[in-house]
């Protein structure tokens, strides 16, 4: 009876953790990525995967230590610095992530680029990488063409594993400056 409390009150904590790390306020800065992960308990553990994603060529590897790469395993985020020249590759990242254990949820981005409209669909290119994001959201209304902005949103696991080359990446847009 014991252990059965003992558990009870492990899993009630860490419900409560799992929580507050999907609420923890963010903060997105130019050129980065921010993935909410499940299963982030330790950071032996993290070690892994931030081995793995500092292997990807678009980081800028002069951030976080040398790698590119910081996981939060209070917040259970990693934060990606990306460098602006090269294109992301939203599979490789979750790939990474996967293999090293954990699940990615969502992605946060905050990019910046000019804006186009082409076949009904608003597009959002980056000047120096080229880079096509299609940008969905309810603020779109007042966006002009080619005006160049910064937009911050989310792109969903189910967009990134599905994502083929030469494909825009779906950001649905949560902010707008510009």
């Amino acid at each position: 009876m014991k252990f059965l409390s003992s558990l009870f009150i492990v899993t009630i904590f860490s419900a409560g953790l799992s929580h507050a790390a999907e609420t923890a306020p963010l903060e997105l800065k130019d050129n980065q990525a921010v993935i909410q992960v499940k299963g982030v308990v330790c950071s032996f553990c993290a070690y892994g995967t931030e081995k793995n994603l500092s292997k990807l060529s678009f980081l800028d590897k002069s951030q976080y230590g040398g790698d590119g790469v910081l996981l939060d395993i209070n917040t259970h985020r990693i934060t990606l610095a990306l460098d602006n020249s090269k294109t992301v590759d939203y599979p490789a990242i979750n790939n990474a992530i996967i293999k090293g254990g954990y699940d990615p949820v969502v992605y946060f981005a905050r990019v910046h680029g000019s804006v186009s409209r082409v076949n009904g669909k608003t597009l959002l290119t980056c000047p120096k990488s080229g880079q096509v994001y299609e940008i969905k959201g309810e603020n779109l209304v007042g966006l002009s063409q080619s005006s160049a902005v910064y937009v911050e949103g989310e792109i969903t696991v189910e967009s990134v594993t599905t994502l083929t080359e030469g494909q825009p990446v779906t950001l649905v847009v949560s902010h707008i400056e510009g």
